[in-house]
């Protein structure tokens, strides 16, 4: 096996993979598609076209994103797929991989390939930068002289059609130059200046020709019953997932029956829902749960007592006030708490999700949104703990909220804290 951050990937391509790889490659169509839910290796995939589109069809890539952290984890991936599967030195790989935008938002283990020189990005096959970096008017005019054979752009779910027209012009030859858009529109969409979502270019694109989009439909992240309720609350059923990361479970140290919160951190549930009775308080225009936040702190003090190291365990919360109060009662532990918007593309161990909201009138915020809820319980390898209200505001604060409820309360645990 062969592990991609902390993605486990097998050396050989899916099937899904292969068939999104071999349409992308050897195909006539021009812009297209790859739909890439939870865990099905959408990044190493993108990776992969790039690689291959260098090394096999001596094509010049421009990578890009919406966002800097997108860039950069794509090039992550290019730069160790070069060097573990092709053998490509790391001198040839720093000069054959460029990266530019703003440096201070820059990864800073990309700082190397980081470069504004003319001559250096013209001899570069393969050149990332966010997408409004990419604007050649106002942007970086070095960009001004170069074309691309291919565009791949990454977590094109939170790209608007408009921006998504933004790097096209660099493309070279208009008969063979290459589009793919790779992401997944069910987790977080493009937020217009209003704050009201808006539909991207990867749903557009698979509400009106699915014929140009690939679906990876096997993931390497959620074990079982967790791949069950993601595939069917949020992708009709359609994922699947090979038998040893389904059969994954977290190991602790010492036997956990006699715990106080025993229910909450035994191996074997992997969905959990504890209720918690305390209401939320009002910050401005936002929200805290202070009860919320102390009940975390003891199931993250019951997790590190028993042996698990803090960096397998990340925190969520949906409204900023409550991610400062929880990280407040975690200080010192080693453990951070972080927005939904923020773990996007990332993962660990233990995923403990705060609702926040705990109210009379079951109002759930903008947590309402199926795109946020989906992120939110979808980045555990083992274990998701979601900690909300013991009335009805998540169960019944929507349609998909009380879907989750009803899956994790029938077939995971359910715990009530007064």
């Amino acid at each position: 096996m062969v592990y991609w951050g902390r993605i486990c990937m097998s050396s050989q391509l899916n099937q899904s993979q292969t068939q999104a790889l071999t349409n992308r490659l050897y195909t006539e169509i021009p812009v297209a598609g790859v739909w890439g839910p939870p865990g099905t290796g959408k990044t190493f995939v993108a990776a992969t076209e790039a690689t291959r589109a260098v090394t096999e069809l001596d094509q010049r890539i421009l990578v890009c994103a919406f966002q800097n952290s997108t860039v950069d984890q794509t090039l992550r991936y290019i730069v160790e797929m070069l060097k573990s599967r092709y053998g490509w030195s790391q001198d040839i790989v720093r000069r054959s991989i460029k990266r530019i935008g703003s440096i201070a938002k820059v990864a800073g283990d990309l700082i190397p390939h980081f470069s504004t020189n003319r001559n250096e990005l013209t001899t570069a096959r393969i050149v990332g930068t966010t997408l409004h970096s990419s604007y050649v008017p106002t942007g970086h005019r070095v960009l001004q002289q170069l074309s691309f054979d291919r565009i791949i752009m990454d977590e094109s779910g939170q790209v608007t059609p408009e921006q998504a027209w933004i790097p096209l012009p660099l493309l070279g030859n208009a008969d063979t130059a290459r589009v793919t858009a790779y992401g997944d529109d069910i987790q977080l969409s493009p937020i217009s200046p209003d704050l009201t979502p808006e539909k991207g270019v990867l749903r557009y694109m698979r509400t009106m020709n699915n014929t140009s989009v690939d679906m990876l439909n096997t993931t390497y992240r959620l074990n079982w019953p967790g791949i069950e309720m993601t595939s069917n609350v949020f992708y009709f059923g359609a994922l699947r997932v090979p038998q040893e990361v389904r059969d994954r479970r977290l190991v602790l140290d010492e036997d956990t029956r006699n715990e106080p919160m025993s229910k909450a951190i035994r191996p074997e549930n992997t969905l959990v829902y504890v209720g918690v009775s305390g209401r939320e308080v009002e910050e401005g225009l936002s929200y805290d749960n202070h009860q919320q936040a102390m009940v975390i702190a003891d199931l993250c003090s019951e997790f590190l007592r028993h042996g698990v190291d803090p960096s397998r365990i990340s925190v969520i919360a949906a409204y900023r006030p409550h991610v400062r109060t929880i990280n407040n009662v975690l200080d010192g532990t080693g453990i951070g708490c972080t927005t939904v918007h923020k773990m996007l593309g990332a993962e660990n161990d233990i995923i403990i999700l705060a609702t926040t909201r705990s109210n009379s009138s079951r109002d759930l915020g903008f947590m309402t949104q199926p795109e946020l809820l989906n992120v939110a319980t979808s980045r555990q390898l083992m274990k998701l703990i979601i900690v909300g209200d013991a009335a009805e505001t998540f169960a019944g604060g929507c349609r998909t909220s009380g879907r989750i409820y009803d899956f994790v309360t029938s077939h995971g645990s359910l715990l009530a804290i007064n």
